[in-house]
């Protein structure tokens, strides 16, 4: 008995070493040869450049308290008087994509720079013609109205520093003004699969390079915020009509820049089942504003835009109180501020931030956006929409579309800049009217 069981011990043992030589070797090949998948960490940031943006935390991270159910100035602004001060400053380089968040910000004659130069787009067919059977094929821009997943795509800006260790002159990131990094969430195929078991290794190994057990793996992909005529050509961007809503401006293709396998995923992620791509602004086809702008009369130049909705930037008040989940980035804006009475802004023409004067254009008229979670990606039916319409139908021009926060242009073509700090002064009072596009 005694040497039989010797022998099943030995069984035992042999099973079991043969065992984990069938499903660790495997693992550990897999480890040596399969790429990893990130977890939003760059191995190596662009070169030759420094990270815009706040480090940690947001200048909104107190937007709840108390203090701001209350305004801290006693009217809606008078002359010469600052009503309040800029809170918070945002961009978002990619359409409906995450925000991020600056101390200070350049004006260009789009707004503020880096915001909304970018945009995905899906191809969207039409019926074929009835005589030739001829499909008209039409790029339209996609938003977090109907792709909520959107906002969960973060992005970063890079922009060239000269005291960077990797800076030259002629590097890619520096020759284009900067680079935009993309990441969003992707859980690859973990099944019993051959493909699927590899890809359990390689969840396993992201979470450990983060530290990080229960982190969603991430994948990127980097773009040239200001691509060179060279790297246009190189690249093979085509120049093509991109429907924005009504508008439908020439815009650069720059799809070639995101690897196939790369933008597969962007497609699971996101749900879209349509071809999909990735649309910048052109320079040379800058969008003209006439609908809500100021004329050029009026400001010395015809405004244009990159590819947001309206006018080229907008504001709106933080949070006076309200429920503590409805954070004020749902709102999307470019400037918060602090100090004046709640809606004040309804009835501002003209004000000053720090240095640099704007035209407030007109009120924006809200849609389903804010109703998604910037954070989750999860869209609701109802709020804060619903609650919006029942006391924020103002404007007769926005019909039944509630109103919140303000469209502005800013005065001077040569721009300017704002500062989390910068003291806002009205300048002019006077009446709103919406055009809807």
């Amino acid at each position: 008995m005694e040497s039989l069981s010797r022998k099943d011990a030995i069984w035992e043992a042999a099973t079991f070493i043969f065992t984990c030589l069938v499903f660790v070797v495997p693992l550990v090949v897999v480890f040596f040869l399969t790429p990893q998948i990130s977890l939003g960490v760059q191995e190596k940031p662009p070169a030759g450049c420094r990270k815009l943006g706040l480090a940690v935390g947001s200048n909104l991270d107190d937007q709840y308290e108390e203090k701001y159910k209350k305004s801290s100035t006693p009217n809606n602004g008078t002359r010469s008087s600052p009503i309040g001060k800029v809170k918070a400053l945002f961009v978002y380089p990619i359409k409906s994509c995450y925000p991020v968040e600056l101390v200070q910000g350049e004006i260009v004659r789009t707004g503020m720079k880096y915001d909304r130069q970018f945009s995905f787009a899906q191809l969207i067919s039409g019926q074929p013609e009835l005589d030739t059977g001829k499909t008209s094929h039409t790029w339209k821009i996609i938003t977090a109205r109907q792709f909520p997943h959107l906002t969960k795509v973060k992005t970063e800006v890079w922009v060239p520093d000269p005291k960077s260790p990797t800076y030259t002159k002629n590097n890619v990131w520096v020759t284009s003004d900067g680079c935009i990094v993309v990441t969003f969430p992707f859980t690859p195929d973990i099944t019993m699969s051959r493909d699927g078991l590899a890809n359990v290794w390689k969840v396993i190994k992201a979470r450990l390079a983060a530290g990080n057990f229960t982190a969603e793996p991430t994948v990127s992909f980097r773009l040239p915020f200001d691509p060179t005529a060279e790297r246009i050509e190189r690249k093979k961007y085509t120049r093509e009509e991109l429907a924005v809503f009504k508008d439908l401006p020439q815009a650069l293709n720059v799809g070639t820049e995101i690897e196939p396998n790369v933008l597969a995923q962007l497609k699971y992620f996101l749900g879209v089942s349509n071809p999909l791509t990735l649309f910048r602004i052109d320079k040379q086809n800058y969008r003209e504003v006439h609908r809500c702008a100021p004329t050029k009369e009026e400001v010395g130049y015809q405004p244009v835009i990159g590819l947001p909705d309206g006018c080229p930037r907008r504001r709106v008040s933080p949070a006076n109180g309200g429920p503590k989940s409805l954070n004020a980035i749902r709102f999307r804006a470019n400037i918060y501020i602090t100090g004046p009475p709640a809606f004040a802004e309804d009835a501002w023409k003209f004000i000053r931030i720090g240095s640099t004067k704007f035209q407030v254009s007109c009120r924006t008229a809200r849609c389903v956006l804010p109703n998604v979670d910037p954070k989750t990606g999860v869209k609701d039916n109802n709020e804060p929409l619903s609650t919006l319409r029942s006391y924020r139908l103002i404007d007769e021009g926005a019909g039944t579309s509630p109103c919140l926060g303000m469209q502005m242009t800013p005065v001077s073509a040569n721009g300017g800049e704002v500062k989390v700090g910068d003291e806002i002064e009205v300048l002019e009072t006077g009446e709103h009217y919406y055009i809807k596009p």
